[in-house]
């Protein structure tokens, strides 16, 4: 149906030439992925600023303290809004790729809802602006001489270059959205649970409202708390 399509925007969920490129570029109706762009605030990213008057290099601990406390606060804040299956940060630094996010949830229709609920919503003073992503397999996507080290086009690659994160961390923040999931789930049932015993004593059929109720009521707190909208 496609002949056309844009290879790179299939596989990356972005391309260099953005609209003006000769290809299709197939944007998904449904998909468990979110893209993030431009989320991400990437330090390296000096390196775009034009005919600056100085010259030097971060320090490697910082970098990976930044990317960390930003890796940590984003996945502590969207588990709450879905389970999380994936979360990639990227260190391109081509416009169309910089400081993208991509987030694969469990369930695609978290991911809907996110990206429909989220757009334009600010977050530590960035504004969201994300959208499905086709990305589903990001072995397909990352860059194959990134992982060994050895990329020739360095931070400028039409392949995603994903950071890092190490296994302690992974671990830890995984063992976290269990814990959170696992109490969320069980307020719910209690909820269910009283709810079709008061619907019962009111002769009422029973129904899901326990259930339904605990998670719009999560989804907008968090909301409110983390992501206030653009004036």
């Amino acid at each position: 149906m496609y002949q056309d399509r844009c290879i790179f925007f299939s596989k990356m969920g972005a391309c260099r030439h953005g609209d003006h490129c000769t290809k299709v570029h197939v944007r998904p109706t449904a998909s468990p992925t979110v893209l993030f762009p431009m989320m991400y605030p990437n330090p390296m990213a000096i390196e775009h600023i034009q005919d600056r008057q100085w010259d030097f290099q971060f320090d490697r601990k910082y970098l990976k303290r930044h990317f960390k406390r930003f890796y940590k606060e984003t996945w502590r804040i969207f588990m709450e809004l879905g389970r999380i299956a994936e979360l990639r940060v990227v260190s391109n630094l081509g416009d169309h790729l910089l400081g993208n996010v991509y987030i694969r949830f469990e369930d695609p229709a978290d991911a809907s809802h996110i990206a429909r609920e989220l757009k334009a919503k600010k977050l530590n003073e960035i504004i969201l602006l994300p959208e499905l992503s086709p990305v589903i397999n990001f072995a397909d996507a990352c860059c194959k001489e990134d992982l060994e080290g050895k990329c020739g086009r360095g931070t400028q690659c039409n392949y995603l270059h994903i950071i890092k994160v190490s296994r302690k961390l992974m671990s830890r923040l995984e063992r976290e959205q269990d814990s959170y999931w696992k109490k969320r789930m069980t307020v719910a049932a209690e909820m269910t649970v009283s709810g079709t015993a008061l619907r019962s004593a009111a002769g009422i059929a029973p129904g899901r409202r326990g259930r339904t109720q605990a998670t719009s009521a999560t989804y907008a707190a968090r909301q409110d708390t983390f992501l206030g909208s653009v004036p």
